[in-house]
């Protein structure tokens, strides 16, 4: 954990793949991470297995508390079920017994391990001094500052990292163990982020789900990234140069504006078509954009379609163009500067950019073309080179071209955005999604 940035993947990098599951782990070790988070709860009968709600609702076909079930009962009856956050494609997964991840993974990686409860702590305080006599090599003992489970861990030569929250002051942290490394949530100004780096420990932020973000923190002197999406924050390369929605799993870099909401995310029809569950959303398409602009520039190309016949002002589209990966939504003052392109109901094919900061976007060109007819599908092309940005409707004859030769913006991160579009039954979908070099 000498390098800046070093990751660990949290949960497993549980944006990606199942949280706190086998194959999560193991694919987060694939995909070349070298620290994994795994925390704790306890069923009734004091077995330790990976989850990180003391309740079973959230990421389990189960109900209630763990702590309220036996182990076999548990293992038996409930399993892993994230499809509404990572698709569908991805089956339920087992629970996983703590000693199973600890056998498979102990001297391969460092696990950043958590009990989750005060009734998890003994237990797996004890597996590790009765089955582990050198997991002090290997494990970091993480949990919240003013848990008291830090001075016995220390005392048998474990690493520590304590996370605090983000109004703990420098006089709480001065009273409380001084731990290995300090951890930070994202929700921590920027200045307070400064302040605790400034302690001198090494400091580590969670969760971490964007390059943009990471970028932010390490110009903040944070070293650590608890990395919800590992393999997309540790790469710098396109991922894929055609959409996998097929699949119905999603894809690193593929993000809505919220993490860990099966409501706002995108869904995967399963027949290749994505679409989302409530109007007005946007989605980041990370695994198929350009991290930097390609010399001769790129080319996107999508099919879309509305599933009614939305009003001639309302539209949906793409946003493109952007140098970073934060979110984007329309009509709203987003953090960085892009393209968008808006088709609306009336058949006008529009260009618009817009500023970071500003909530309304700039026309840059505008052409008419035949009106959407509902569930019919329509094409379109994208082309940005160095002198100019351009928009096709492919799927008429003659194609319908709008362009500028705006030169603001030229990254490569893409978006799908539901525009203004009112009524969910009139809601786009998107297919058939490429993005190549020119």
């Amino acid at each position: 954990m000498s390098e800046t940035p070093f990751y660990i993947a949290h949960r497993g990098s549980g944006m990606e793949y199942p949280e706190h599951t086998m194959a999560a782990y193991e694919a987060a070790l694939t995909s070349g991470v070298k620290a994994i988070e795994v925390s704790v709860c306890v069923t009734a009968d004091g077995v330790p297995v990976c989850m990180h709600d003391p309740n079973l609702d959230r990421t389990t076909t189960g109900t209630g508390p763990m702590a309220d079930m036996p182990y076999a009962s548990l293992i038996n009856t409930v399993k892993v079920d994230l499809g509404s956050i990572l698709g569908q494609g991805w089956a339920d997964q087992p629970l996983t017994n703590l000693r199973d991840v600890l056998d498979r993974f102990m001297g391969r990686v460092v696990i950043f391990l958590e009990p989750k409860t005060n009734a998890a702590i003994p237990i797996v305080q004890k597996m590790l001094q009765d089955y582990y006599p050198n997991a002090n090599q290997s494990v970091v003992w993480k949990n919240y500052y003013l848990n008291p489970s830090f001075t016995l861990m220390k005392e048998r030569g474990f690493k520590t990292w304590a996370y605090v929250d983000a109004g703990t002051t420098d006089a709480q942290m001065d009273a409380a163990f001084q731990p290995d490394y300090w951890g930070v949530p994202s929700a921590m100004t920027d200045v307070r982020k400064q302040a605790v780096v400034a302690r001198g420990k090494k400091v580590i932020c969670w969760e971490v789900h964007r390059r943009s973000q990471r970028d932010v923190l390490v110009g903040l002197g944070v070293q650590g990234m608890m990395a919800a999406q590992y393999k997309w924050l540790s790469t710098n390369y396109q991922i894929l140069k055609k959409d996998n929605w097929a699949s119905a799993v999603k894809a690193p870099g593929d993000m809505g504006r919220f993490y860990y909401d099966g409501t706002r995310d995108l869904k995967y029809a399963g027949n290749g078509e994505v679409y989302f569950n409530v109007v007005g959303e946007s989605a980041l398409i990370g695994s198929c954009s350009l991290p930097s602009f390609p010399t001769n520039g790129y080319r996107m190309t999508f099919d879309m379609k509305y599933e009614g016949t939305i009003p001639t002002n309302e539209h949906a589209g793409v946003a493109f163009g952007k140098a970073d990966d934060s979110t984007y939504l329309f009509n709203t003052a987003n953090s960085a500067g892009g393209y968008h392109m808006v088709f609306r109901g009336s058949g006008s094919l529009e260009l618009y950019s817009h500023t970071a900061g500003v909530t309304s976007g700039t026309s840059l060109a505008t052409a008419a073309s035949a009106a959407p007819v509902a569930n019919q599908w329509m094409s379109f092309r994208v082309d940005v080179t160095p002198a100019l940005v351009s928009i096709t409707r492919t799927d008429v004859t003659p194609n319908v071209t709008v362009s500028s030769t705006n030169g603001t913006y030229r990254g490569g991160y893409v978006h799908v955005s539901g525009g203004n579009v009112g009524l969910i039954g009139n809601r786009p979908r998107w297919r058939n999604l490429t993005v190549n070099a020119l």
